[in-house]
């Protein structure tokens, strides 16, 4: 590792929306780096414009050569208008509500949702932690973790679940053999009553990182429909796997880039 680079990386770091203009001594007593190295990194960035300096004030801020490289980074991992229209679309296909769930250790998180217009729904929270035990969508992500979470998940007490005794252990681990069997996985009234769930894994680079789930009102349900949305779920799922993997991406910064892309609406 090239010593002074790192340092030059560390500096430009600092830069942040809540600290967006430093002076060379504040870098130099936040880092611990000598002023004079701090003060020499600085004036090479602003000779190249990847900084601005105020003369008056002396201090540095954020320079418009690193907005072409954020703009690239921007268009490239941009995985929020990657994989949001698979949402849309198979949304269009199931006319119900899709939901994208996004791994987090050892529970998952609702990231986002699309609801089709003039019909019953249903209101689920985003971004709340959510046990890995409370349905489909995530047992579609537990099966495929470390055996640890799973040991750890089948021994908590199910307090989330709208029947905590209806799910033991025992059904719950049968669960996550049929998911990694079939490749998706089905759950009624878990959480929310007269609500059923369909859900599929979301692998990238062979890592499960989410699920894909399409949930429905039980009356809009027959019985023989749910194999052919379990499958139709499965496929759009891995369709988002395909592309995670051929950009080389998660879904962590999926939230910043959604925040992001309806502020610019």
């Amino acid at each position: 590792m090239l010593k002074t680079l790192n340092q030059a990386l560390e500096i430009l770091n600092l830069f942040t929306q809540e600290h967006s203009r430093w002076t060379s001594k504040e870098i130099s007593q936040k880092l611990e780096i000598p002023v004079i190295n701090v003060y020499r990194i600085l004036e090479t960035f602003v000779a190249n414009e990847y900084l601005l300096k105020d003369k008056d004030s002396k201090q540095y801020e954020i320079g418009p050569a690193l907005t072409i490289l954020s703009y690239l980074a921007f268009q490239k991992y941009n995985v929020y208008t990657m994989i949001h229209p698979y949402l849309e679309e198979l949304m269009k296909e199931t006319g119900e509500a899709v939901y994208l769930i996004k791994s987090e250790a050892n529970y998952a998180i609702n990231v986002d949702a699309v609801i089709p217009e003039n019909k019953v729904s249903f209101a689920v929270s985003l971004n709340k932690k959510i046990p890995l035990y409370s349905g489909a969508s995530y047992w579609s992500i537990l099966a495929f973790l470390p055996q640890k979470i799973i040991d750890e998940t089948l021994s908590s007490p199910f307090t989330n679940l709208l029947k905590p005794k209806k799910l033991t252990p025992e059904k719950l681990q049968k669960e996550l053999e049929k998911v990694r069997k079939t490749g998706w996985s089905v759950s009624y009234e878990i959480t929310t009553p007269d609500v059923v769930s369909i859900s599929a894994p979301i692998f990238s680079n062979k890592k499960i990182v989410g699920a894909l789930t399409v949930a429905k009102p039980i009356f809009r349900t027959k019985k023989e429909q749910v194999s052919v949305l379990g499958q139709l779920v499965k496929t759009t799922a891995n369709q988002v796997s395909v592309t995670l993997d051929k950009n080389n991406i998660q879904l962590n910064s999926y939230t910043f880039f959604k925040e992001r892309g309806k502020a610019s609406l």
